[in-house]
C-alpha cells in the first residue's frame, strides 16, 4: 500500500483519465518550452467573464470566441488544480474521485463545409469589393471535416504536436463537452517580467531555403503583413505603448510553414491597469478578421457558411504565475464524438490569386492533418 501511495503519475497519466471522466481541463505547452501544465477545474461551471478585467488575482485558463454575435462567449476555466509535468498518487486519486459532469449534446453540431468552386467564388466577390475600396483586407476561413473517432486519441494527438511543433503554443481544452486542440503560432499578448510583447503575423508559404528570404515575398504577401502591422501599433498607442520597439518583417518558421512577423515589445507599466483592456482591444486583429475591422466583421458574418466559434479567437493562462501568455487560436480543430473540423483561413488583398487562396488553406490543414494521420 505504501509503494501506491508514493508513486508518481505523469500528466499523460492524468490526461488519460481525465479524458475518460470529461472532466473541465486544460493542458498546454509554451513555445518553446518543455514544460507541459495541466489546469483541473472541480465543478464544471466555468465563470462567463463579460470583460477581461473580472479575472481574478488567482487567474485560470481563459478562452475566448472570435466573436460574441452568435452567442460564444468567454470563459475562464478555475485552477482548483495545476500540475506541472507530473502529479503525486494522493493527487491522482483526487482527480479520480472527481464527478463526471452530465452534458446537454450541443458539443455535436457539425459546420457545414464549402466546396473548392463555393470559396473560390467568395474569394472572387471579396477580391472586387476591395478593388471598389469597400475593404483593404477581409480573412477569409473554411471548416475541413475529417470523419473518425478521434477522441479516443487526444492523449496521443497532443503528445504528437508538442513533439512536432515545439515553437507553438500547444492546448488541448475541454468544458461541457466543448473540445478543441491546436498548435498556434501566433502569439496575442503575452508578459515575461516587466515586459510586454505581442506580435503581427501574416502571410504563409511552405517552408524552403529560398521562402526564408524576405526579398522573395510579393507585394501581396507584404502589404497583408503591414497592414496587421499598422493595426497593432494604433491600438498599442492608443493604450500608452508609444515607442515600443519593433522587430521586423522577418521570416518565422511554424513546423512546415513560414509566416511573416513583426515583434513588438514594451515596459509592462506602461499600459499598467490598462492591460485587460488592451488585450480586447487587440483582438480581432487585421491577421484574422480584416480592415477596416468592424465592417469586415459584418462581412465574415455574412459570408462564411459557418460559425467560426473559438476558430480564430484566444486563449493560454492568464495570471498564472502572475503572468499572461494568450495565443490566436490557429491551426487548431474543435473535436467532436465522430470527427474532427479543421479551421483554415487566408488573408484577402487586391492583389489575392483565388486559387492561391485555396491552395494557401489547403497548406495550413496540413499542419494538423498531418497529425491525424500518424495514428490512423
Amino acid at each position: 500500500m505504501q509503494e501506491k501511495l508514493t508513486k508518481t503519475y505523469s500528466v499523460f497519466d492524468a490526461l488519460k483519465l481525465i479524458l475518460g471522466k470529461k472532466l473541465s481541463f486544460a493542458i498546454y505547452r509554451l513555445p518553446a518550452q518543455e514544460e507541459i501544465t495541466l489546469i483541473v477545474q472541480k465543478d464544471h461551471v466555468l465563470q462567463e467573464l463579460k470583460n477581461l478585467a473580472e479575472v481574478g488575482e488567482d487567474g485560470g485558463f481563459l478562452i475566448a470566441p472570435f466573436a460574441t454575435e452568435n452567442g460564444d462567449k468567454t470563459y475562464l476555466l478555475k485552477p482548483d488544480y495545476v500540475f506541472r509535468n507530473s502529479l503525486e498518487a494522493e493527487e491522482f486519486h483526487e482527480l479520480e474521485s472527481l464527478e463526471i459532469p452530465v452534458l446537454d449534446g450541443t458539443e455535436q453540431i457539425v459546420p457545414r463545409e464549402i466546396a473548392k468552386d463555393n470559396y473560390i467564388r467568395q474569394v472572387n466577390d471579396t477580391i472586387d469589393l476591395i478593388r471598389e475600396k469597400e475593404y483593404d483586407k477581409v480573412v477569409l476561413s473554411r471548416a475541413k471535416i475529417i470523419r473518425g473517432n478521434y477522441r479516443s486519441e487526444l492523449k496521443m494527438i497532443f503528445h504528437l504536436l508538442c513533439a512536432s511543433y515545439p515553437n507553438a503554443f500547444v492546448y488541448l481544452f475541454n468544458f461541457n463537452g466543448k473540445c478543441w486542440t491546436g498548435a498556434s503560432p501566433e502569439p496575442l499578448v503575452c508578459t515575461h517580467g516587466n515586459e510586454l510583447c505581442t506580435v503581427s503575423l501574416a502571410s504563409t508559404r511552405p517552408y524552403s531555403r529560398e521562402n526564408m528570404d524576405l526579398s522573395n515575398w510579393n507585394t501581396k504577401e507584404l502589404q497583408e503583413q503591414e497592414y496587421v502591422t499598422e493595426y497593432i501599433e494604433d491600438i498599442l498607442e492608443e493604450y500608452g505603448g508609444t515607442g515600443a520597439s519593433k522587430l521586423g518583417p522577418y521570416t518565422k518558421k511554424a513546423g512546415r510553414l513560414l509566416h511573416l512577423r513583426t515583434d513588438f515589445r514594451l515596459p509592462l507599466d506602461r499600459i499598467g491597469e490598462k492591460l485587460p483592456y488592451l488585450v480586447s482591444a487587440l483582438h480581432p486583429t487585421s491577421a484574422v478578421c480584416g480592415m477596416p475591422m468592424e465592417k469586415s466583421l459584418r462581412y465574415i458574418k455574412q459570408t462564411e457558411s459557418h460559425n467560426r466559434e473559438y476558430y480564430a479567437g484566444f486563449l493560454g493562462p492568464m495570471m498564472i504565475d502572475d503572468q499572461l501568455q494568450l495565443f490566436v487560436n490557429l491551426r487548431c480543430m474543435k473535436v467532436l464524438e465522430n470527427a474532427v473540423v479543421l479551421y483554415v483561413g487566408g488573408g484577402i488583398t487586391s492583389d489575392s490569386v483565388p486559387e492561391d487562396e485555396w491552395e494557401e488553406t489547403e497548406i495550413k490543414a496540413e499542419t494538423l492533418l498531418s497529425i491525424l494521420q500518424q495514428i490512423q
